[in-house]
């Protein structure tokens, strides 16, 4: 804990009137989780004694949250408190849109990232290890992203930054989120999506975990203008073009199978 923390502590506590002083006193000794303190530990003692045997007691990282609990248990207002100690909370700015990858030139890089190679590196060795696993039910995903995102501090009701988090659970890039994907190789997720829309063609039925994980992939990755265009231009059984626009596109674009909003388990 800073120093500004236990000063903070003491400034407050010693600015309470003498009947707060010993009702938070009193809610110290009657704190029932451990480590209790004893009464003979702050009877009679004074602002300073009192906030070095809550540090001491509970620890530097503890302490304000104690005191803070008592304060709000004795119905005294510890904002000031809060107020010169609290971190203000980090505004979390991800909707869940990729910074895609760009050329020297502005254009759509589609060749994978340093981040990437590494990452392919790593896949062969524990394919050969026999680390493998089993591809998770679409609800199970779903469930995880949204852990994900809580965890990151974001809104787990945000559709889009759900959908981007998806874990990817099949290929070279397995254990990565697709938001990652299209930061680290644009050309894979191209790849996934062109082979993936031509196999839909002829097997639109198949509701199996990788058919349908694929589905939302594909989802993720066309939404935007730039890979939409690499994807319609990819060869049969070629690799995904690099020359296909001269300008990058801005933004997402909304395709005619695409609903307006992420629903999860829409299909084509």
């Amino acid at each position: 804990m800073a120093p500004k923390i236990k000063k903070a502590i003491q400034d407050f506590l010693e600015n309470l009137t003498e009947r707060d002083f010993k009702k938070f006193c009193q809610a110290l000794v009657d704190r029932s989780e451990k480590p209790r303190i004893a009464t003979s530990r702050v009877e009679g003692k004074d602002f300073l004694d009192v906030t070095n045997v809550i540090v001491i007691t509970f620890g530097e990282a503890e302490a304000l949250d104690v005191v803070i609990e008592l304060l709000a248990e004795c119905k005294i207002n510890a904002a000031d408190l809060e107020s010169k100690t609290r971190k203000r909370p980090k505004v979390f700015l991800d909707n869940g849109d990729p910074a895609l990858p760009r050329t020297s030139s502005g254009e759509l890089e589609t060749e994978p990232s340093q981040e990437a190679r590494k990452i392919v590196a790593d896949q062969k060795q524990a394919k050969a290890s026999g680390n493998g696993g089993n591809v998770k039910k679409p609800e199970e995903v779903e469930a995880d992203a949204k852990a994900h995102v809580r965890a990151e501090g974001g809104d787990p009701s945000s559709e889009w930054l759900v959908l981007s988090r998806f874990i990817i659970q099949f290929g070279k890039y397995k254990g990565q989120t697709f938001k990652w994907l299209l930061e680290n190789h644009v050309g894979y997720a191209v790849y996934v999506a062109a082979t993936h829309q031509d196999e839909r063609k002829w097997n639109r039925e198949d509701q199996s975990p990788l058919m349908v994980h694929k589905d939302f992939l594909t989802q993720y990755s066309i939404a935007y203008a730039e890979v939409l265009k690499e994807v319609k231009l990819y060869p049969a059984g070629g690799q995904p073009s690099t020359a296909s626009s001269s300008r990058p596109a801005q933004g997402k674009q909304k395709t005619s199978w695409k609903k307006k909003s992420f629903t999860p388990y829409n299909r084509y």
